[in-house]
């Protein structure tokens, strides 16, 4: 896994990059020492391509060497991420999420969508509505359940 930092008016900006696997573990002891004195920091997951077990457990110690006097917000978090979320609430730890991806499917056209859902653009713990398939005669439907996905938008 690899990390870029973007500072911001407020605080960092950081984009994981990679696989979050057993070897995350020195990449957030770095990313740790950088953030020492940061009291906002943003995640953006959009480019992380898979999580395994190991990465969680890295991850979640991560999460709460940071947490305590310190924002955090996850941004364009992946279906994977998103999962991990819904499976283990100490993934997301004091953070909010403000933008997520849901992948859309028409069966009927065999057509694929993903789209960024801004959490705040949404009703509270209600679920984005699928958009509009081309053809009136079909609709999408997200790829995942909705019930297991969009756990996280009802806590």
């Amino acid at each position: 896994m690899e990390y870029s930092i973007m500072q911001q008016e407020d605080g960092k900006m950081i984009t994981l990059m990679g696989l979050i696997n057993e070897d995350s573990e020195m990449t957030f002891k770095d990313l740790f020492l950088e953030l020492k004195d940061v009291k906002k920091v943003g995640f953006n997951f959009s480019q992380v391509k898979s999580i395994n077990s190991l990465g969680v457990r890295a991850w979640v110690s991560f999460l709460r060497s940071i947490e305590e006097g310190r924002s955090l917000i996850f941004y364009e978090c992946t279906p994977d991420v998103i999962m991990q979320i819904n499976m283990i609430p100490s993934f997301l730890g004091k953070a909010s999420v403000a933008s997520f991806f849901v992948n859309y499917i028409c069966e009927v056209c065999n057509k694929e969508e993903k789209k960024l859902i801004e959490t705040s653009s949404l009703p509270s713990k209600t679920i984005p509505n699928a958009p509009k398939c081309e053809s009136d005669e079909c609709g999408m439907q997200t790829e995942e359940l909705e019930d297991e996905y969009f756990v996280f938008l009802k806590r």
